[in-house]
């Protein structure tokens, strides 16, 4: 007799709703802002999980159509599979723990959302971090240079060098690029068609993209300079900052 197939999707799903209960947004954001200065990016990756978590479903294992019922299975909603490990394995964590530690998200399974926010609810520097002068000057610059970029330009070249040589801020191209990627989550930088996840979810793991070789995440992939700020999206995130307040405005 077969054995019954254990849905671990749906195990992974209630331990990413609870520990997404355990959040703050302020000290999401105030980690992140924090993160500049201090060249702690760790701090960076609670925000790209919390502003996916803004409108993904709290939900049960979907079945796509005319599927059959497999260990691999992905669910509809979110791609997760049927029967994804319950546990991540030493060397999935090693890889997981060090692309938190870039400060940007790696994958789009339940799991590794899970163990975003758990490594962020746990991270002692959150318990007091504080956001100074230097963070602001360093995000004020990197916003400047975005909505400086020509009209019919990308983030993917001049934009992303730009912001290389901002002072004080100590980042690879890849930690950049992943760090744009979470402006795009939070709909900060988004397009008409193509959104972020504040207003409306997408699943990320099938996701559109701009080609079939590009290796940015939706929806920057799509963005160009015509775009801007989405200045709503941008309060919402960063309204408790008065400094921040002309890219609201």
């Amino acid at each position: 007799m077969q054995k019954e197939l254990e849905n671990v999707h749906d195990i992974w799903n209630s331990k990413l709703f609870e520990e997404y209960k355990k959040c703050d947004k302020s000290t999401i954001v105030a980690s992140f802002l924090a993160s500049f200065s201090s060249n702690k990016r760790e701090l960076r990756s609670g925000l790209p999980v919390f502003a996916i978590m803004q409108t993904i479903p709290n939900h049960k294992f979907v079945l796509r159509e005319n599927q059959e019922l497999k260990r691999e299975s992905p669910c509809k909603v979110c791609s997760t599979a049927y029967g994804y490990p319950k546990t991540l394995d030493e060397k999935a964590l090693e890889i997981l723990y060090m692309c938190i530690n870039e400060g940007g998200l790696l994958g789009h399974r339940l799991s590794n959302y899970y163990n975003y926010l758990y490594a962020f609810n746990n991270n002692e520097d959150v318990k007091n971090v504080k956001v100074n002068n230097d963070d602001i000057r360093i995000f004020s610059e990197i916003l400047d240079i975005i909505v400086s970029t020509e009209e019919d330009d990308t983030l993917k070249r001049n934009t992303l060098k730009s912001i290389g040589k901002i002072k004080g801020l100590k980042t690879t191209s890849e930690q950049r690029q992943v760090l744009l990627e979470t402006l795009g989550y939070c709909s900060i930088l988004e397009t008409d068609k193509y959104k972020g996840l504040l207003e409306e979810y997408t699943n990320l793991a099938v996701a559109p993209k701009k080609t079939h070789s590009s290796d940015w995440n939706y929806p920057v992939d799509f963005w160009l300079g015509k775009d801007g700020i989405n200045k709503k999206a941008f309060k919402y995130w960063f309204g408790d900052y008065k400094e921040l307040e002309k890219y609201w405005k």
